[in-house]
C-alpha cells in the first residue's frame, strides 16, 4: 500500500436496514438502527465495515483494500480488492479488479452503502464506482444469498445500468435516474420478480426543437413496454 495519510474505519452496525457511514451518535431517525459504534486505528490502505444482514444479527466483515497516489490521482483513493467474511467463521469471498475511485475525505456512507436492494428481507451492499459532478452515479452491487449464507456480486444489477438508484422499501421498487446531456434525462422503475429485475416504467425527456421538451412514458403491459403518454413542455 502506498498511502500513509488514511486510517481504517471499523464500523459496527446492528441493523436490519443500514448504511455504512459515520454519525454523531446512536440517536437516529432510522428506528431499525439499534447500535452504532466507530473505532479508528492506524492502518493505511484498509477500510472495514461490519454489518448485520438480518434482524437476528448475522455479522459479516467487509474489508476494502485501497491505494493512493501515485497509483491514484492526488486527493483520491483507488479501491482494488474487497473481501467478505462472516465474523466467527473461516470462509471468505474475494472480489478484485473493481476499479473503484473515491475522494480521500469521503465518508463511508457516500461510497459504501448497505441496504436491502432486492426486497427479500436481507441487507445487501454496494460500492460506488467513481464520484461524478452530475447525477450519474454507477455502482458495484453485492446481494446476500440466504441459501449459501454469503454475498455474490450481481452482474445483472450492474449491466442493467442502475444509475443513482433509490430503493423504495415500502413499494418494493427501484428508481434509476440518469442525465444524458442538456435537456436529455430519464428515469426507470423496476420490480424484482423471482430474483430478477423487471422494468415496469420508463420516462425519457429530450428536446423537441429549440423551444420545447417532450417526455415519453412507457409502461409494461402484457410483457411489452408500451408508450402510454407523451407530454410536451414549452420552454418560452
Amino acid at each position: 500500500m502506498t498511502s500513509s495519510s488514511m486510517v481504517s474505519a471499523l464500523l459496527l452496525i446492528m441493523a436490519f436496514h443500514c448504511s455504512c457511514g459515520e454519525a454523531s451518535g446512536t440517536d437516529t431517525a432510522d428506528e431499525q438502527l439499534t447500535e452504532h459504534e466507530i473505532t479508528r486505528t492506524a492502518s493505511p490502505g484498509l477500510t472495514q465495515c461490519t454489518l448485520s444482514v438480518h434482524s437476528d444479527p448475522e455479522l459479516f466483515e467487509i474489508s476494502l483494500y485501497w491505494v493512493g497516489p501515485p497509483d491514484a490521482a492526488p486527493g483520491f483513493r483507488l479501491a482494488h480488492t474487497l473481501t467478505v467474511a462472516p465474523l466467527g467463521g473461516d470462509s471468505m469471498v474475494v472480489f478484485d479488479g473493481l476499479e473503484s475511485t473515491y475522494y480521500e475525505n469521503s465518508e463511508l456512507k457516500g461510497y459504501l452503502i448497505g441496504e436491502d436492494m432486492n426486497f427479500d428481507g436481507y441487507t445487501d451492499f454496494r460500492l460506488m464506482q467513481f464520484p461524478t459532478a452530475g447525477p450519474n452515479t454507477y455502482w458495484y452491487f453485492w446481494l446476500f444469498d440466504p441459501d449459501t449464507g454469503t454475498f455474490f456480486r450481481s452482474m445483472e444489477y450492474e449491466e442493467s445500468s442502475l444509475v443513482s438508484p433509490e430503493f423504495d422499501q415500502d413499494n418494493e421498487t427501484i428508481k434509476s435516474f440518469h442525465r444524458d446531456g442538456m435537456g436529455i434525462y430519464g428515469t426507470e422503475y423496476y420490480f424484482v420478480e423471482n430474483g430478477h429485475l423487471l422494468l415496469i416504467r420508463s420516462e425519457q425527456t429530450e428536446f423537441q426543437g429549440p423551444d420545447s421538451l417532450i417526455t415519453t412514458v412507457r409502461e409494461l403491459i402484457n410483457d411489452e413496454m408500451v408508450v402510454t403518454e407523451r407530454n410536451v413542455q414549452n420552454m418560452d
